[in-house]
């Protein structure tokens, strides 16, 4: 009789089956990468071919292999995951699309010499999907933006959203960055087609920084250059901006991709941040240099599906995708191209 069963997993009689009685369904779109060290990574991935919107947080003790069956420890989500960063080495959080925070932590099982994951708390607070967050240099608070409109920023000690700005953007939040070794200042970007850097000790903590006419995706700062931020756009554009100098030109602007950016990230070695990696709704992953006009220092479309995640660790870039795939990008320094 099972091969009578509709394979469609979404068909109606799998309708009142419970978790346990449906076919497992791998999470193969995954969305973001995480380095700590080369003893600490986490993966992230969402199931979204299946009734249950679910997902699943991969921990690595060893950086050398992301195959998911070598991981050290995982754990299910209840809803998708979309985006997650350290709070230190075996403590980190996570958002999802449920609207839900939640931090896990890797711990120790009583009476046992197991370690596995455990969720240390959760809130949800936001009225519809998590879509981003950022962890301030004090590794306590945290920035939030989603598809309510709304910025958030918590304390992960309780839980508890200390600021809470609710109509903070006038469309979909895509993406929130933190202002390096600041625990005030962040930025937000919006499909409303504006970016705006906050200061929470400021009672009007918000100014906008750009204003384009397509919908803004994604932000970065320069982890060495701190006044130096990166801007990605719906139409495929990088801006690079100097926030010393607000409503003055941009420092650059190029459009980089035939689709929406989804992520861009600079290098965090002091030696090589002028280094930008990006990539889109598409299967491209790209690096630019930001001082010779965002020329293209490496490309690559080894993945067959949407680059979600990227991260940089030594010499190395590593991307994963809605492919199911980690892949490793090794770049050449700038001066050897």
């Amino acid at each position: 009789m099972n091969s009578l069963i509709d394979p469609n997993l979404n068909a109606d009689v799998y309708r009142n089956m419970t978790a346990a009685d449906r076919p497992p369904v791998p999470d193969k779109n995954l969305q973001f990468i995480l380095v700590y060290n080369e003893n600490s990574a986490i993966l992230g991935g969402s199931n979204m071919t299946d009734r249950y919107w679910s997902g699943t947080v991969w921990y690595y003790n060893d950086t050398a292999d992301f195959d998911r069956n070598k991981a050290f420890v995982a754990t299910k989500t209840e809803s998708g995951v979309c985006d997650g960063d350290y709070l230190e080495r075996n403590k980190f959080v996570i958002g999802e699309d449920s609207g839900v925070l939640q931090v896990i932590g890797l711990v120790e099982v009583a009476d046992t010499n197991s370690q596995e994951l455990q969720s240390l708390g959760y809130a949800c607070q936001h009225d519809s999907s998590l879509l981003t967050l950022s962890v301030f240099s004090d590794n306590v608070k945290v920035v939030t933006g989603g598809m309510d409109y709304g910025v958030k920023v918590w304390d992960t000690t309780e839980l508890l959203a200390t600021h809470n700005f609710t109509c903070a953007h006038l469309d979909i939040v895509t993406c929130v960055d933190v202002q390096p070794r600041s625990d005030t200042t962040f930025i937000s970007t919006s499909l409303d087609c504006e970016a705006l850097m906050w200061d929470i000790r400021q009672s009007k903590p918000a100014k906008s920084i750009l204003k384009k006419d397509i919908g803004l995706t994604s932000v970065n700062w320069n982890t060495i250059l701190d006044h130096i931020v990166a801007i990605g756009t719906e139409g495929g554009d990088v801006t690079l901006i100097d926030i010393r100098k607000i409503g003055a030109s941009p420092l650059q602007e190029s459009c980089i991709f035939p689709r929406p950016v989804h992520k861009l990230l600079f290098n965090p070695n002091p030696e090589r941040s002028e280094e930008l990696a990006c990539c889109c709704d598409d299967t491209v992953v790209e690096v630019l240099d930001i001082n010779k006009n965002f020329s293209s220092i490496y490309k690559n479309t080894t993945h067959t599906d949407f680059v979600r995640g990227l991260a940089w660790f030594k010499d190395e870039l590593i991307s994963c995708s809605w492919d199911n795939m980690v892949h490793k990008h090794t770049i050449h320094f700038c001066d050897d191209q």
